[in-house]
């Protein structure tokens, strides 16, 4: 009798693929809530009558190809592979505080050996993430200067939206008691990030990918002790435009929801039952929250169709902190949308429970920005992404 197992002890890695459709090793191993890597058919069928009232005579399988449904808690290190995947583009950001500062630094300034990509204040502290080779002491931007020290062992990672149609591809890897098994050219199709009071900040991923293949010799799941992130290390915040953040004041949320859509397409060619490619199309965000009704300043912005930009932050301050000398800069991670439309609002009509309202949003371009969506991650990891 073969071997019956559950499914926590299947497990499944992925590995960058350098070209598109090239089997990559293994990179990281994820934990995960549920998931589902499984192939996926297309069948065609000869219809064709044969004196008799039943419809079907033969049937082909036309197309194959592989999905995956990957949901779990979102934690400082694995989630950067995801990022990537969802936004295309990476960066590594060197972190730097300043002093003596003359002018006003912004995002995006062009200085000596690399670019300000983006400026968080935690806590009261201003933290300054460039990318390149730029290194500490007189740093000069296009209007301003100041002294800047690197602040060691914290590590920056950056994503933003890559402006194309070829978004990066994964091998991802199915391990379980009964077989060893691989799908080349997985893309990101829809990401998703969500909290809940009292819960963790969880994620799931929709991916499509070319044909399963079964893998020659037998993987070894290897994980690492990445640190989780809960509602109680989370904020949301608001603001006019992004640069205005920083000093925005949080919202009282019950829970928040951010969806990343790729709407990805395969292209299949004559002479094969597996897909050849496959091309994210057009990018777009959507999401929602829950939050206490005490005013009708939300409400508002729907009926005025304001614009707003809106930050989902969360720090893990139950661990030791990345920088050891300051101790200020924990694993953390801050989603920028720089502008959303807030297009749905409701409140609960329940005549025994506090009242809540519920909004719906959607991510746009900011012309002023030159960006939808920004992403930085902070953790421990010096190698990258």
């Amino acid at each position: 009798m073969s071997e019956a197992y559950i499914g926590r002890r299947s497990a499944i890695g992925l590995g960058k693929e350098t070209t598109h459709g090239t089997k990559a090793a293994v990179e990281v191993w994820i934990p995960k809530e549920s998931w589902l890597l499984n192939p996926s058919f297309e069948e065609a069928q000869d219809t064709s009558g044969y004196g008799v009232i039943d419809e079907v005579y033969d049937s082909f399988t036309t197309k194959n190809s592989s999905s995956c449904n990957l949901s779990g808690i979102v934690r400082d290190n694995f989630i950067g592979y995801l990022l990537l995947g969802a936004m295309g583009t990476y960066t590594p950001v060197k972190c730097f505080t300043g002093a003596s500062i003359t002018g006003t630094p912004k995002r995006w300034d062009v200085v000596t050996g690399g670019i300000l990509k983006k400026i968080i204040k935690i806590w009261d502290v201003n933290y300054y993430f460039f990318s390149g080779t730029v290194s500490e002491g007189e740093i000069e931007g296009t209007d301003w200067s100041g002294t800047f020290t690197e602040v060691s062992g914290v590590n920056g990672h950056f994503f933003e939206r890559l402006n194309s149609n070829n978004h990066p591809s994964f091998t991802m890897y199915d391990d379980d008691p009964i077989a060893w098994s691989y799908a080349p050219y997985c893309m990101v199709n829809t990401f998703e990030i969500s909290c809940e009071v009292a819960d963790y900040v969880k994620f799931s991923c929709e991916m499509m990918g070319k044909q399963m293949q079964d893998n020659e010799t037998a993987v070894t799941p290897v994980y690492t002790d990445d640190n989780a992130f809960t509602a109680s290390m989370a904020w949301v915040r608001f603001a006019d435009t992004e640069d205005l953040l920083n000093n925005a004041g949080t919202q009282c949320m019950q829970n928040f929801r951010l969806t990343i859509n790729k709407n990805l397409t395969d292209v299949q060619c004559f002479g094969s039952t597996d897909i050849d490619s496959l091309h994210n199309q057009q990018f777009t965000i959507d999401g929602d929250f829950e939050a206490l009704y005490t005013s009708t300043t939300l409400r508002d912005y729907v009926i005025n169709s304001q614009k707003k930009a809106v930050r989902f932050s969360a720090i893990n301050t139950n661990v030791e902190p990345l920088d050891w000398e300051g101790g200020e800069v924990y694993p953390s991670i801050y989603i920028d949308c720089m502008k959303v439309g807030l297009n749905e609002w409701t409140k609960t009509d329940s005549l025994n429970e506090v009242i809540k309202q519920t909004m719906g949003f959607s991510g746009q371009y900011d012309n002023a920005t030159g960006a939808t969506l920004e992403i930085l991650l902070i953790n421990g990891n010096s190698t990258g992404y």
